[in-house]
């Protein structure tokens, strides 16, 4: 054997059947070429096999790039005949190379489709009266083609499973609690949804935490003990307002978004729509029923395309992957500190004359806009015998067009005094910004999934 060879890193390859022709192999893998691509990218390919490459009806089976250790070996072996019997002796060994990559077909294949009639004495293949040769004429179009109508799914899953035939979906395990079993404590139940509240002014406000969430506070400080001092923190600032976003308090906190999935139900119920949306509300606290709640109703504040302003902001989902692009994971040794958790920026919570939105697209409460004109409105008290509306709560109407309006006039002056060096507009333009802000209502729409890009939120 020659050790040199070692070296020279092969491929191996599990062909699932006898090759008795390796070019027809080659092809069913898909030729040289198709092998290439595969290798060339192990993470994104599978390579893919089919038992009849000329036919595109056939569900391919897919191998799986594995790691292994192993060598090839090329083997002569010499057969004699003595007294009847096969003896065989090795004559030479001869090393070829080393594997350390196989390709494993474990999925299924028999899952193979032929476009077959059977209307004659033997079946035939009428593969090439469907396909295009591609020197056809068009009356290849013209002529009736035969019926053959390939399954719209073969199979959901690549490898056979274990399917229990039961009235229910879900087999369910009985466990026997153990107060000494720190890993069965540890282990919380999936599926428990956040509890959402449909704004509407009938049903009553919850006033206390669910018992689901109390019990998982009281497990995660066990394995968290600083979760207690969190807990008290965010517990704190809720005494001091009734009404918070979730940004806002980790703006305050520095808590980790962690922790705060688990407090945050214990201390308010989560408004899914209506004036205060994906606001917290404190448990025993009715905005409804508070004229005073006005001040921490939700904004929905959208940048707009005017005056070019628009483009000097990135949206929400640039801005995270601009955070995660900039991350690079790697192993990192027991005694290096961990990394800081992502802080929310003031820009994204507060708004006030001389700041700039960090993202085109921000939640804010009205009472975190200090601006004048804001606290203006905001200080003039509903007249006695106003109930609260279900979309604009304890506000007149227009109440967020006009302060829209307010906002974009302070960010437009500040993004263009910072950006003067690089824009150029004309100053007709800009001044009809401010003059016919209304006109933006024409081509204001609904709520995009995204919520980044639309030209202006819509009045609510």
């Amino acid at each position: 054997m020659d050790p040199s060879n070692l070296k020279r890193n092969l491929v191996c390859v599990l062909f699932p059947g006898i090759v008795k022709n390796e070019e027809k192999a080659v092809q069913c893998l898909g030729g040289p070429r198709g092998i290439s691509q595969v290798y060339s990218q192990p993470t994104k390919k599978r390579l893919g096999l089919s038992f009849q490459p000329d036919n595109p009806f056939v569900k391919k089976t897919f191998a799986d790039c594995k790691k292994t250790a192993g060598v090839l070996l090329k083997v002569k072996v010499k057969k004699t005949k003595v007294d009847g019997k096969d003896t065989k002796q090795v004559i030479s060994t001869t090393l070829l190379g080393s594997v350390k990559v196989i390709y494993k077909f474990e999925a299924m294949c028999d899952f193979q489709y032929l476009p077959v009639n059977s209307e004659g004495k033997e079946p035939q293949c009428i593969l090439e009266k469907i396909l295009p040769s591609g020197v056809d004429t068009f009356d290849f179009m013209v002529k009736p083609s035969p019926l053959f109508i390939v399954p719209p799914n073969f199979t959901r899953f690549d490898k056979p499973i274990n399917y229990n035939y039961t009235d229910k979906r879900f087999v369910i395990k009985e466990h026997h609690e153990n107060p000494d079993d720190i890993h069965r404590r540890a282990r919380t139940e999936r599926g428990t949804p956040l509890l959402r509240y449909t704004f509407n002014l009938d049903d009553d406000l919850a006033t206390e935490a669910h018992a689901y969430y109390v019990k998982q506070l009281d497990i995660k400080k066990i394995m968290y003990p600083p979760l207690q001092q969190e807990f008290e923190t965010v517990k704190k600032l809720f005494e001091e307002r009734p009404i918070w976003s979730l940004n806002l308090i980790k703006f305050h906190t520095k808590i980790r978004l962690s922790s705060l999935k688990i407090i945050m139900p214990c201390l308010a119920i989560y408004m899914k729509d209506g004036p205060w949306r994906m606001l917290w509300v404190k448990f025993g606290y009715d905005p409804r029923k508070e004229p005073a709640a006005r001040i921490y109703q939700t904004l929905d504040f959208r940048l707009r395309h005017t005056a070019g302003v628009h483009s000097m902001v990135m949206t929400r989902d640039k801005v995270v992957h601009y955070k995660k692009a900039v991350r690079v994971r790697q192993l990192r040794n027991e005694r290096e500190e961990p990394q800081p958790t992502d802080d929310v920026s003031e820009g994204a919570v507060r708004f006030r004359p001389g700041m700039a939105p960090s993202q085109r697209q921000i939640f804010y409460q009205y009472c975190d806009v200090q601006l004048p004109e804001v606290e203006e409105i905001l200080a003039v008290e509903p007249p006695p015998g106003y109930l609260c509306h279900e979309k604009r709560g304890w506000l007149p109407p227009d109440t967020d067009q006009i302060c829209r309006d307010h906002i974009f006039r302070y960010v437009k002056q500040t993004l263009l005094a910072t950006h003067s060096a690089d824009l150029k507009l004309e100053q007709g333009s800009l001044e009809s910004c401010d003059e016919d802000s209304s006109s933006d209502d024409d081509d204001e729409g609904s709520i995009p999934p995204n919520g980044s890009d639309d030209v202006s939120a819509p009045n609510q």
